[in-house]
């Protein structure tokens, strides 16, 4: 009887190991259905960003689904059937799977290359514009000293003067010393 009961589940083991069920000419090709779920996944993730109310799907998921049918080259129909046919293969499903985490993962690792590219660009553009400020503050303090002008020539002009007072002093000095001195006509010079 223990002879029976082994083989009678290893025939049965068997016959389910070999499911013989040949791919329906309306189901997508492997390949085509890792695409499309691929696509499908994408469009899951952007709506992650979206409201969820309960028919924010509905609303704003149908027409992206539909326009990625559209560039498939598929129709719902198509994916529902292939979908529940390789639902009952699923070895084959799981190789699909394997197919759609690859893609994703190269996608995110390009998309993570660009964030940080684009991140460098604005930590060089920040600089620059630090750079910039920079600039602007020095130019606004020859600015500023240009605007004080009038206090600096007056400035000059006091040195001018002074100059020139000292001068005068020097050649009225030099007259008294040869006789020649003239009274000036301003005592304060």
């Amino acid at each position: 009887m223990h002879k029976y009961i082994t083989l009678f589940f290893s025939a049965a083991l068997f016959l389910c190991a070999c499911n013989g069920k040949p791919e329906p000419k309306d189901v997508l090709k492997p390949e085509a259905m890792a695409r499309v779920l691929t696509e499908m996944h994408i469009i899951d993730g952007t709506m992650y960003n979206v409201m969820q109310t309960p028919d924010s799907l509905y609303k704003y998921g149908a027409g992206k689904y539909a326009a990625m049918f559209t560039r498939m080259h598929t129709s719902a129909a198509q994916f529902n059937k292939s979908m529940q046919f390789y639902g009952s293969q699923p070895d084959k499903l799981l190789a699909i799977y394997d197919q759609v985490d690859v893609t994703i993962k190269a996608k995110m690792d390009s998309l993570n290359k660009v964030q940080v590219n684009e991140a460098k660009a604005a930590r060089k553009a920040d600089s620059l514009k630090n750079l910039n400020i920079k600039t602007k503050t020095d130019s606004a303090r020859k600015v500023i000293s240009t605007v004080n002008r009038p206090a600096l020539n007056a400035d000059s002009l006091r040195n001018v003067n002074n100059k020139a007072k000292a001068e005068m002093i020097k050649r009225l000095r030099t007259r008294k010393a040869n006789g020649n001195a003239k009274p000036a006509a301003n005592p304060n010079i």
